[in-house]
């Protein structure tokens, strides 16, 4: 009992110097995809490639704690696209999510930490151009995703992150079921915080 209480005072004490901030944010990413194509289960190598990532985020980031922590909401679309002519790929995902942040490490009006959550999304995958026979040019699902990596917060109105999306399950073809994705984005991301 003891203890509850000593953390609540702390928390209480860490909480009393500045009162908890909301904040609308927009922002953008870009990194790596490694999109993974599965036929019955085993990858297929000479289908599978990394690929280009460009993003678009925005939402709402909740601050307590006097901005160790933070939960946010936010809408985040990622396209991942390898161009090659008439071969040109694209695998896109669009999710909203709810994550955590731990800004354990303050700097002046700078925080350094971690961030976590989850999220539910909707995946696509198509060949711009060409047709492939196995799955028609284009395979589409909806699958939760995990969202983890590092992030830093620069004069309250500025966030830096390094992250990783990764879907739960993989996104099958409707027009055949034996062809399945398997999606990991890698991105650098900006958001501005209004």
């Amino acid at each position: 009992m003891r203890i509850i209480v000593f953390l609540s005072l702390v928390l209480l004490g860490l909480n009393a110097t500045e009162p908890n901030k909301s904040q609308i944010f927009i922002g953008g990413a870009l990194g790596m995809a490694d999109i993974s194509k599965m036929i019955d289960g085993q990858k297929d190598t000479p289908n599978s490639y990394k690929a280009f990532v460009w993003g678009a985020r925005g939402g709402y980031q909740f601050s307590f704690l006097n901005g160790y922590l933070a939960i946010r909401t936010y809408l985040d679309y990622l396209m991942a696209i390898k161009p090659l002519a008439l071969d040109t790929i694209t695998s896109s995902v669009l999710s909203l999510n709810l994550d955590l942040l731990a800004d354990f490490l303050h700097i002046g009006e700078n925080a350094f930490g971690v961030y976590g959550g989850v999220g539910f999304g909707y995946f696509q995958h198509a060949n711009v151009i060409k047709v492939t026979p196995e799955d028609k040019a284009l395979v589409y699902g909806y699958t939760g995703v995990l969202n983890f990596g590092l992030g830093a917060s620069i004069q309250s109105n500025h966030r830096v992150e390094l992250g990783i999306k990764i879907p739960f399950s993989r996104v099958k073809s409707i027009a055949n079921p034996a062809v399945s994705y398997e999606n990991i984005y890698a991105s650098a991301s900006y958001s501005y915080l209004f």
